[in-house]
């Protein structure tokens, strides 16, 4: 054996985050711990990984459906914070059975319960996310062609109906919050909750894919009944609009498919030159579990 073959044969070593990733997988299989809720609208569909800045609207494709961000005056929501935002609300909208929502008793409460550290630049990103949440606009449709005609059906609506936020201008002063759901935000929310893992989604912060790529499956299957072959350019439009080069979009999703999979190591999904081959699975939140206290995100 020559010392090239040696050298490609060589244990690939893991990163110290695969390393988390992977204890933080065995974890979850063990101790699964509390669950979460995203919506059908967010695990089909996303808001922005990165700020669209000035652009007059944003919008994201899977299949016949299509949603289009408005932003409102604080501009658009996007990345990671915007989503665990979102879970948050599905998660306390299904816990309480209401639309009011108290995000507790002092801001750094909130951020732990979101999972995130105390600082002020996490404060001061928290509570810009939630206002670019309750200001925006979203149309959902559902564009679909037969032989005799087009069909197009949708809906526009507010993540929030009312809002009251804080933000304080002294320091050492806490910001506060409160939160009304829509009526259709919050009867979207409460007609199919998508269960998810709280520590799932902790473990994968850091990418908004990520988090994006492990509801979408977890919506997917527990709702797929044969195997499907989900297209690259289907992929690109739902998950990867924002990049250029086919190529590129396709190494990055199977980056974070990688780590995905290491949390979720039972979803069966191939990847393929055709796409995302999908296979009915297991849910990751067993189905026949035992009704148990839901908590916050975190």
């Amino acid at each position: 054996m020559n010392a090239s073959t040696a050298i490609t044969q060589a244990p690939t070593m893991l990163s110290a985050r695969q390393l988390r990733l992977v204890g933080a997988g065995e974890q979850i299989e063990l101790h699964p711990g509390e669950i979460s809720f995203s919506t059908r609208i967010w695990a089909q569909l996303s808001l922005p990984y990165r700020d669209p800045g000035d652009a007059p609207h944003w919008t994201r494709q899977n299949g016949s459906l299509s949603v289009t961000v408005t932003p409102g005056s604080a501009g658009y929501p996007f990345g990671v914070v915007a989503r665990y935002l979102l879970i948050w609300m599905s998660t306390e909208a299904v816990r309480t059975q209401d639309r009011h929502l108290n995000p507790g008793p002092s801001l750094n409460a909130f951020l732990r319960a979101l999972g995130l550290n105390t600082s002020g630049a996490s404060g001061r990103r928290v509570m810009d996310q939630l206002h670019r949440l309750a200001t925006c606009s979203i149309t959902i449709e559902d564009t679909r062609v037969t032989e005799r005609a087009r069909h197009v059906s949708g809906a526009n609506i507010h993540v929030a109906s009312r809002y009251q936020l804080t933000f304080p201008r002294m320091a050492g002063e806490q910001a506060s919050a409160s939160i009304v759901l829509s009526e259709d935000y919050f009867a979207d929310v409460m007609a199919s909750p998508v269960p998810v893992y709280a520590a799932a989604l902790k473990a994968l912060s850091g990418s908004p894919m990520r988090l994006d790529l492990y509801v979408w499956l977890c919506y997917r299957m527990a709702t797929l009944s044969k195997p499907v072959t989900i297209s690259w350019a289907q992929l690109q439009t739902q998950f990867g609009a924002q990049y250029s080069q086919p190529r590129q979009f396709k190494a990055k999703l199977r980056e974070h498919l990688e780590a995905v999979r290491v949390i979720y190591p039972r979803a069966r999904v191939a990847v393929t030159d055709a796409g995302l081959r999908l296979h009915p699975s297991p849910t990751h939140v067993t189905r026949a579990r035992p009704k148990r206290k839901v908590t916050r995100l975190g």
